[in-house]
């Protein structure tokens, strides 16, 4: 009886490591199908990307934007926007961007840099993805404060400090913008930065001015001297500022100045608003009339002279 139960038990011991077996095996084959798939999406890929890098590299030459064979995942359209200087086709053009291209080769970098190279009125460039299949160019452009001698020539200076266009020393339309005498930059003109950051602060300080009050009408600025800044109103008042120090009051209590003198001497009154002595602690302006005003005589100290001691 002992020697059958013995002779029974090894049978079934058998039997269990053969299932255990049979599992292990199938889980081996269910990580080698896995290992395959994997490999087999890998390959296709590699070759989907492949195609679309030979696709994208055949750039037609001689075509235009709209002839352009589209490549995978391609460029359907190109937006500008901001630009009043130059024309989309201009931008665009010059970008190396166009209809068809893939967006997985679109070079935003490059193109903002040769947009920014080849305008010098665009100041800021930003290129994104409007959507999947539509790039927008969106560009920030210089705003013209005045004119400044280059050579022969006269050279207009934007708010950020740089050469924006050059205009003939005849052009018609040198009386659109102030005149400012000032030091200009070695390497400066168009498309670089002409003037330093003093000279281009107070110029953007005078044009906000310029813009907002009844100075809207100089039609010229000495920068000359940092200490002894002036202004030329209708080549009728001279108004002499000093130094660049507390210039937006000194320029708000010009514009009250001017205002008070020509109500007293009438709209055609020419002399000089002084406001050289004004401080926070003694807001003085000065106005002398043209036949009082000698080169001796810098100072307000005869008749006819009209101070303003405080704003309105």
């Amino acid at each position: 009886m002992n020697d059958f139960g013995a002779s029974n038990s090894s049978p079934s011991g058998g039997t269990g490591r053969s299932r255990r077996g049979g599992r292990r095996k199938r889980r081996l084959n269910k990580k080698r199908v896995a290992i395959l798939f994997f490999i087999l999406v890998m390959m296709i890929t590699v070759v989907i990307v492949s195609v679309m890098m030979v696709h994208a590299s055949k750039k037609p030459k001689e075509q235009s934007s709209t002839d352009k064979e589209p490549a995978l995942f391609g460029v359907s359209s190109i937006l500008v926007d901001g630009n009043t200087h130059y024309t989309d086709d201009q931008i665009i053009e010059t970008s190396g961007l166009y209809i068809g291209q893939s967006l997985f080769f679109v070079n935003k970098r490059s193109a903002a840099e040769s947009i920014l190279k080849n305008f010098p009125y665009i100041d800021k460039v930003t290129i994104k993805n409007a959507s999947f299949s539509q790039i927008s160019i969106t560009v920030s452009e210089a705003k013209p404060v005045g004119i400044v001698k280059w050579q022969k020539d006269w050279l207009i200076i934007g708010d950020n400090g740089k050469g924006l266009e050059l205009l003939n020393q005849d052009s018609s339309r040198l009386p659109e913008y102030e005149k400012i005498d000032c030091d200009t930059l070695k390497n400066g003109g168009v498309g670089c930065l002409t003037i330093d950051n003093r000279t281009q602060d107070i110029i953007n300080t005078m044009t906000y001015f310029f813009n907002h009050t009844n100075l809207k009408d100089v039609n010229e600025i000495d920068l000359k001297n940092y200490n002894d800044l002036s202004m030329n109103w209708k080549n009728a008042i001279e108004i002499k500022l000093g130094s660049d120090v507390l210039l937006r009051e000194k320029l708000d209590f010009a514009s009250i100045t001017l205002n008070r003198t020509l109500k007293e001497h009438g709209e055609s009154a020419e002399g000089r608003i002084d406001l050289r002595y004004y401080s926070e602690a003694k807001q003085k302006a000065i106005f002398t009339p043209r036949d009082l005003i000698t080169d001796a005589t810098d100072s307000a100290n005869s008749s006819g002279i009209t101070e303003s001691a405080s704003a309105e």
